[in-house]
């Protein structure tokens, strides 16, 4: 179907990708009866009027992914098979409203937009707010409350009706309970397939590397050394969900009512808006959760309550589940990364070294296994690891020296080392 839609100009697809909002709207308007006619041929007679829908949809899952794209064909490929993808969701969703009480695909009061009034309506969904989610499913709570003692009301003054309409409303709210349940243990599932499938990314930093890169949706990733994060194939148009091993700093892209999600085992970060850390490598033994700015909700799978955490508050997450408050030295120790810097208190020798082999990619070793224990505070820049092996030196009382293939070995200052420096080279 792609071969139906021309493709934009060179010019044209540079400015696209790079966010040009009046180049979206102009590739909209020049491309949007070619995309009609695919909808439509897509959808089928029944269902010709959601051609605009599906049309808006898929050009706004196309803008999402518009970093992406390494030329213009690929650019219009994604944007027929969205196309395509959209269509198929609005017939399984009609389908279903058959199936379930009988009623029509069609509604007469639903046109195809206007090439105008679709480019309006294009920019109006671009720039809606975010969905607030936690207002939404209070507002409901207190419009089902509201609804119920209503209804009691009215029943109350019917005799001997109260308790068998009572019960039918218990029995209505505990099946809605029920469908509710079963519908978001679909949809965890369904994002759990996803970030396992073969076609999902893995965007990772080796260890003494950092790196930086542009998501789907134009929110930012902040990756630390020897980190990984696994992004599905439809980030960005279906689901917004990341898992990360290791320590990232995200940056989430205002402007998408879908949430952003970030996995690590059962926890689960939430977000709308926002920038946050997450530190959580294979060997530590909680994930920590650092907010920069805006807020983010800590989930775990089967704990007993949500976290939400605002700007400036951190969090431990237990393996077992349990949270709590990370502040001060601890908080500082967690975060520092982010901050370009390393930064230890009161911490084992042992772990020191550990950290600096991930984050330098250092080759270093105890000349005795026993200085691992001694406690070390220390806090060193992620720029030079000669400076970061001064300042562990100078903080644990030890000596640098060097084995016979040249790799570090400390040893305590207070004992001569073992081990010699290199000889230096003659010169020529």
């Amino acid at each position: 179907m792609s071969a139906d839609i021309p493709a934009p100009t060179a010019e044209q697809f540079a400015a696209f990708t790079n966010g040009d909002e009046t180049t979206l709207a102009t590739v909209y308007r020049e491309r949007y009866a070619a995309l009609i006619n695919v909808a439509k041929e897509s959808l089928g007679t029944d269902l010709t009027p959601f051609s605009g829908r599906v049309v808006q949809q898929a050009m706004l899952s196309t803008w999402a992914r518009r970093a992406t794209f390494q030329n213009a064909i690929g650019m219009v490929s994604f944007l027929s098979e969205a196309v395509g993808e959209e269509s198929t969701l609005q017939k399984k969703k009609h389908a279903s409203l058959r199936q379930r009480d009988g009623s029509s695909a069609t509604s007469s009061h639903i046109t195809i937009p206007t090439e105008e009034e679709a480019v309006a309506q294009l920019k109006a969904a671009l720039h809606a707010p975010p969905v607030d989610h936690e207002a939404s499913r209070a507002a409901s709570r207190a419009a089902q409350k509201a609804h119920a003692a209503e209804h009691v009301q009215k029943v109350g003054k019917s005799g001997g009706w109260v308790v068998p309409t009572v019960l039918v409303v218990a029995v209505a709210g505990g099946l809605f309970g029920i469908l509710k349940y079963a519908n978001m243990k679909g949809a965890d599932e369904a994002v759990d397939k996803a970030l396992s499938a073969d076609d999902a990314r893995d965007i990772s930093a080796r260890r003494g590397q950092r790196g930086n890169v542009t998501l789907g949706d134009d929110s930012k990733a902040k990756l630390g050394s020897d980190s990984h994060v696994k992004v599905p194939a439809k980030f960005g148009t279906t689901m917004r969900t990341v898992a990360v091993q290791g320590a990232a700093e995200f940056t989430v892209a205002p402007g998408n009512p879908m949430p952003f999600e970030v996995r690590h085992g059962t926890t689960s970060i939430i977000a709308t808006g926002t920038k946050f850390s997450v530190r959580a490598y294979p060997e530590d033994s909680t994930v920590d959760v650092g907010v920069d700015e805006g807020a983010v909700t800590v989930h775990v799978k089967d704990g007993k309550e949500d976290r939400k955490l605002a700007a400036g508050a951190a969090l431990h997450i237990a393996k077992d589940g349990t949270m709590s408050d990370l502040t001060g030295n601890a908080k500082e120790a967690a975060m520092s990364w982010t901050r370009d810097s390393l930064v230890f208190v009161d911490a084992p020798v042992s772990v020191v070294v550990s950290e600096l082999v991930r984050w330098f990619d250092s080759k270093l070793s105890l000349g005795d296994p026993s200085l691992g224990s001694r406690k070390v505070t220390m806090r060193t820049s992620l720029a030079s690891s000669g400076d970061a092996l001064k300042a562990l030196a100078t903080a644990a009382n030890l000596s640098v020296g060097f084995d016979k293939e040249d790799k570090v070995v400390l040893s305590d200052a207070g004992v001569a080392p073992a081990v010699k420096a290199p000889p230096k080279k003659k010169r020529k």
